[in-house]
């Protein structure tokens, strides 16, 4: 997770323009839960869950690998792409689990894009 966001924030430095809040990712497998705090001055990722984050993505590694690997339209998976249907009918079938502000989560999402 550390190097998705390292690539994108380096890629797209506006896109951490006004993107603040906690963000948390849950994995099915058993793997300790990812928690990144994007803060005025620092993102912060670090091993651990957190209580009431701003935003919580779970579901299996592959399946959020692929959501941010598929072609996104403003933050979101593309319906104009094979791998960005596939990503959607992830989401839609329970698979992978978007909880909180969908604001951020957009942001996210088009921050660690591949």
């Amino acid at each position: 997770m550390f190097a998705l966001l390292d690539r994108g924030a380096a890629l797209r430095p506006a896109a951490l323009q006004g993107l603040h809040g906690t963000v948390v990712f849950r994995y099915a497998e058993g793997y300790v839960p990812t928690r990144v705090r994007f803060g005025p001055r620092a993102i912060v990722v670090e091993d651990g869950d957190s209580r009431g984050p701003d935003l919580a993505i779970s579901g299996r590694l592959p399946d959020i690998v692929h959501l941010t690997a598929a072609p996104h339209l403003r933050g979101v998976p593309s319906p104009h792409s094979l791998r960005g249907l596939i990503a959607i009918a992830r989401v839609a079938r329970g698979r992978v689990k978007v909880e909180g502000d969908r604001r951020l989560a957009r942001s996210v999402l088009r921050l660690l894009a591949i």
